[in-house]
């Protein structure tokens, strides 16, 4: 006589089902508990583009913020001279240029990331998820720059005779005015200090998920040289302003 067939379930009963798949975890936890951050991305799989719209964001955003900072620079120059005034594309390059830094910025820290910390780190997600430090700076930037008055950017009437006609002078004359406003000084410290700030996030992250210091090093301060020179090379106009 045959035995009867035992169920996966045991005595006869339903299957369970499977066990639901772990949400990956925000951006934001990063921020608030690196530790955790890597714990709950340690329980999902490995994918490079998770949170690669992060710095996409931020650099639109950031390129926003440069755009209406610099845009009174390009109109008093226009307004001085011969030159021809700013339009929507002048704008349209302003801000996708600040972008694609950005996005450049986040490959090279994923490249030169991922050699330091190996595969364990995830360098790729780890350092995506690390530009969310930066959208709500820029937009309390954004903000600023809305509410202080267009006289503030431009260089005083006094001075403006001593000037010439030069484009290139005027529009130096007014980023350097620029740069010394609350928005402008801003977006200086929050392009290269924020920058910076995202590898302390970052190393925490690489330290729990490759559990040896040495990679946790190496994958934080490979890709920070090069990071903060291109930062420093997207503020460039209004730092070196005079």
């Amino acid at each position: 006589m045959a035995s009867p067939r035992k169920t996966r379930a045991g005595k006869g009963g339903p299957a369970r089902p499977p066990a639901p798949l772990p949400e990956p975890p925000t951006p934001a936890t990063l921020l608030v508990s690196p530790r955790r951050f890597a714990a709950q991305l340690q329980e999902v799989e490995l994918l490079w583009w998770r949170y690669v719209w992060v710095p996409v964001v931020s650099g639109l955003l950031g390129g926003l913020a440069y755009t209406l900072l610099v845009r009174h620079a390009a109109a008093f120059a226009a307004a001085h001279s011969e030159a021809a005034a700013p339009n929507f594309a002048t704008y349209a390059v302003n801000t996708l240029g600040t972008t694609f830094l950005a996005v450049f910025v986040f490959v090279l820290m994923w490249g030169f990331g991922r050699v330091g910390s190996g595969l364990r780190g995830r360098a790729a997600e780890v350092y995506g998820a690390s530009f969310a430090l930066l959208p709500p700076l820029y937009l309390l930037i954004l903000v600023v720059t809305l509410l202080t008055p267009a006289a503030a950017f431009v260089p005083d009437a006094a001075s403006v005779a001593g000037l010439g006609s030069d484009p290139r002078v005027l529009e130096r004359a007014a980023l350097a005015a620029t740069a010394q406003t609350s928005a402008g000084f801003g977006l200086i410290v929050v392009t290269l200090l924020g920058t910076a700030a995202q590898f302390g996030f970052v190393y925490a992250a690489f330290r729990h998920l490759t559990e040896r210091p040495v990679q946790a090093v190496m994958g934080t301060l490979l890709p920070l040289l090069p990071a903060l020179i291109i930062g420093l090379i997207g503020v460039s106009p209004l730092l070196f302003a005079r």
